[in-house]
C-alpha cells in the first residue's frame, strides 16, 4: 500500500484501481451476509442454494471466456466501468428474485459481470505494475479481501438491525454505481491492450503453467467454499447468531487482506513457488481445523488460518501468467481466471450436495484433504 501512496500524484489512477478491487468483493460481501436469510425466505435446501451458486459460477465461466476478447475490443476504462455497473445492477436485483430459478438467473448475470471486471481490473493493475517496475498486484488483491471483510461485517450489521433485503442490497448496488461514475475519468489513462494475432490451432499451455492452473483451481474451490458456505455452516450447523455467523468469512477476508498487503514485500525475498507450497499447506490445516473443532472461536480461527495460507497464491498465479505475455496480460490472466471459475463451478454445487447428504463439516474435511493434494503437486519438481 505504501507503493500506491508514494506514486499517487504521478499516477492518480492507482487509487481508483485499488478501490475497484474492493468494489469487486464489497458487493458480494453484502450478499454473502444475507445468504442464510435468502435461503430461508425462498425455502431452499443446501443442494438448491448450491445450484444457485452453480449458476453464478457458470456465468463467471462464460464471462471468463469472453473477457480477453472484450478487453481487446474496447477501452479498459469502458470495460471496467460497464462491468462494475452490471455487477451493481445484479446486486440490486437479488432481493426481487421470487424463486430459485430467478435467483439463479440473477447470479448467472452477476457471475459474467464479475469475470469481466475481474480480468479487466487485474490487467489494469498488471499494466501499472509493469509501468512502475515494482510489485503492486498482491496489494490490489489485499484491497479485494479488505472489501469483502467490510462488506460481510456491514452486512451483518444490516441483518442484525433487520433491514429488509429489498432496501439493503439496492442501497449497496446504487453506492457501487455512484463510485464508478466518479472513478471513470481516472481509468481513461489506461492504455488499450495489444490485440492477439489470429491463432490457427489450439496449443496446450506449458507443463509448469498447467500445474499452476490445477493448483489455482483447487485453491479457488476452497476459497469459494469458505466464501459461499462458512456463514451457512456457522448459522445452520453450529446454531450461532446472525452476527456471529458472518465472522467466519470476516476472519477469512481480513486474514486474506493482511497476507496480501504483506505479499508484495515478501515477494522480494522469497521464491514464488516456496510461498505457494507453504501457503497451501497452511490453508489446508485451517480448513481441517474449521471442520473439526466443535466451538465457534475455533471454527472462526480455522477459517482465518485458511485466509492467511491462501492469501498470496492467486495473485502470484496472476503475476506468473501475465509474465507470459506482458503486452497483453489478459491472455494469461484469462487462463488463470478460467481455471479458477471452474473451481467455483464444481465447488459450490458439490459442497451443497455433500452437505445435504452428510454435513458441511464432512464437506470442509474433504476440501482440507484436496488442499493437501494441491500442496503435494506444488512440492513436486517445478
Amino acid at each position: 500500500m505504501f507503493v500506491i501512496w508514494r506514486h499517487r500524484k504521478d499516477h492518480p489512477v492507482l487509487f481508483p484501481i485499488t478501490i475497484g478491487f474492493s468494489m469487486l468483493s464489497f458487493g458480494f460481501g453484502h450478499w454473502i451476509g444475507r445468504i442464510p436469510e435468502t435461503k430461508h425466505l425462498l425455502h431452499l435446501s443446501e443442494s438448491d442454494i448450491g445450484l444457485c451458486f452453480f449458476g453464478m459460477a457458470s456465468g463467471a465461466f462464460l464471462g471468463a471466456q469472453m473477457a480477453s476478447t472484450i478487453c481487446e475490443k474496447w477501452k479498459p476504462s469502458l470495460v471496467i466501468s460497464v462491468s462494475c455497473w452490471l455487477l451493481s445492477l445484479g446486486i440490486l436485483l437479488i432481493p426481487f428474485a421470487k424463486n430459485q430459478w430467478m435467483l439463479t438467473s440473477v447470479l448467472f448475470f452477476m457471475g459474467a459481470a464479475n469475470s469481466w471486471l475481474n480480468v479487466s481490473i487485474n490487467a489494469a493493475a498488471s499494466q501499472m505494475e509493469t509501468k512502475l517496475n515494482t510489485p503492486i498486484l498482491a496489494t490490489c488483491h489485499g484491497m479485494y479481501s479488505l472489501g469483502g471483510f467490510l462488506g460481510i461485517i456491514s452486512s451483518g450489521v444490516f441483518a442484525t438491525a433487520q433491514v429488509p433485503l429489498t432496501i439493503h442490497l439496492p442501497v449497496i448496488g446504487i453506492f457501487m454505481a455512484i463510485y464508478v461514475a466518479f472513478a471513470y475519468r481516472y481509468f481513461a489513462v489506461l492504455q488499450p491492450l495489444q490485440k492477439r494475432e489470429a491463432r490457427k490451432k489450439f496449443n496446450l499451455p506449458e507443463p509448469w503453467l498447467i500445474k499452476l492452473m490445477v493448483i489455482g483451481l483447487i485453491v479457488m474451490v476452497c476459497e469459494g467454499a469458505v466464501t459461499d458456505w462458512s456463514t451457512l455452516y456457522l448459522r445452520d450447523e453450529m446454531k450461532v447468531s446472525v452476527m456471529l455467523s458472518t465472522l467466519g468469512y470476516a476472519g477469512f477476508s481480513i486474514s486474506m487482506a493482511s497476507g496480501r498487503f504483506l505479499g508484495d514485500y515478501i515477494r522480494k525475498y522469497c521464491q514464488p513457488i516456496i510461498l505457494v507450497r507453504y501457503g497451501i499447506l497452511i490453508g489446508a490445516v485451517g480448513l481441517l481445523v474449521a471442520a473439526n473443532l466443535p466451538f465457534t472461536l475455533g471454527i472462526i480461527s480455522g477459517f482465518s488460518l485458511t485466509g492467511i495460507g491462501f492469501s498470496i497464491i492467486i495473485p502470484l498465479l496472476f503475476v506468473l501468467s501475465a509474465m507470459q505475455n506482458p503486452d497483453n496480460p489478459t491472455i494469461g490472466i484469462s487462463g488463470i481466471a478460467t481455471s479458477g471459475v471452474i473451481g467455483f463451478l464444481i465447488g459450490p454445487a458439490v459442497i451443497g450436495m455433500v452437505g445435504e447428504v452428510f454435513s458441511l463439516s464432512v464437506a470442509f474435511n474433504g476440501l482440507g484433504i484436496l488442499a493437501l493434494f494441491a500442496a503435494y503437486i506444488a512440492w513436486k519438481k517445478y
